[in-house]
């Protein structure tokens, strides 16, 4: 303590009737409160459940600035790709094909730029309408001159990329009985109206 000056010196304190309310004010406030059961170390469901929504908040609002990632796998016949942490059963079932698509858009026979705002249509209007699992189908591109799809080649850029990417939770190659190489599964977000605006332009 630097000499010549005690601790508390030159400081106003507060009357003691002062003192009193703020303590009269304080039980006031307290009143009804009980202290946590287990020694303080369970946490009450309300708080666990608050802390999840928080949790859900951020990734969607982390989304939105573009701060998740997509985790893809692909080769000459397939395609996967999922936003990451999404729930490990969730993508599970999508690859097993136990998601019976909602709604679904045939591009065969479009080019890039008709595929593309197709593509963009379709999901818009999927999302919005609440449809969580959809159905792609591009086609293999067996006739085409180099013999691989133009629009199954860039179809995963464009779901991976703004403002598809924004809505869309996963995606893999279809199941044979959906069209296997020539069609691809999309789990989409659940709609949240008040959360964040997506520009579709």
């Amino acid at each position: 303590m630097p000499s010549g000056k005690k601790r508390g010196q030159g400081q106003n304190h507060p009357a003691p009737d002062v003192y009193e309310e703020e303590e009269a004010e304080f039980s006031r406030a307290m009143q009804g409160v009980r202290p946590v059961s287990g020694g303080g170390r369970s946490i009450p469901a309300a708080v666990k459940e608050s802390v999840r929504r928080e949790a859900a908040v951020e990734s969607w609002e982390s989304l939105l600035r573009g701060g998740l990632e997509f985790i893809l796998e692909y080769s000459e016949e397939y395609i996967e790709g999922h936003v990451l942490g999404l729930d490990p059963l969730a993508l599970g079932k999508l690859r097993a094909g136990q998601y019976s698509p909602e709604a679904h858009i045939d591009l065969h026979g479009m080019n890039l730029e008709q595929g593309q705002a197709a593509l963009m249509d379709f999901i818009r209007n999927a999302y919005i309408q609440g449809q969580r699992a959809v159905l792609v189908v591009t086609g293999r591109g067996r006739n085409s001159p180099d013999g691989q799809g133009v629009l199954r080649a860039h179809l995963r850029d464009w779901l991976t990329r703004d403002p598809l990417k924004r809505v869309v939770q996963a995606f893999c190659t279809a199941r044979p009985k959906d069209g296997g190489a020539g069609a691809v599964y999309l789990l989409l977000r659940k709609y949240k109206k008040r959360r964040g605006k997506i520009r579709w332009n």
